[in-house]
């Protein structure tokens, strides 16, 4: 008698649920709309990945120009001479 009285109340909560959710296209719409999430997801891991293989592409072509060209001490100056700026500011701003 018991599990009769909680199996209708489970019946009854899940069809208020539906109920309320019928606007949304009931479970069918929100198992739609889980499902385009998840798409979305792995549609935007995919272009991450693409990403960051066509940046390690040319970082690496980047380093391979500059040795073929002997620029390799060039860049190292110039990230320097960046980074330097960036080191002093930080200095004058622990004196403060």
């Amino acid at each position: 008698m018991a599990n009769n009285e909680r199996l209708t109340k489970r019946v009854k909560y899940l069809e208020e649920w539906v109920a309320e959710n019928e606007e949304m296209g009931g479970p069918q719409g929100h198992l739609d709309t889980m499902v385009w999430l998840l798409n979305l997801v792995k549609g935007n891991q995919e272009q991450f990945g693409m990403l960051n293989q066509q940046f390690n592409d040319l970082r690496n072509m980047s380093f391979e120009f500059m040795k073929e060209q002997d620029l390799v001490k060039e860049w190292d100056e110039f990230v320097q001479e960046k980074q330097n700026p960036v080191e002093e500011e930080s200095k004058e701003d622990n004196k403060e």
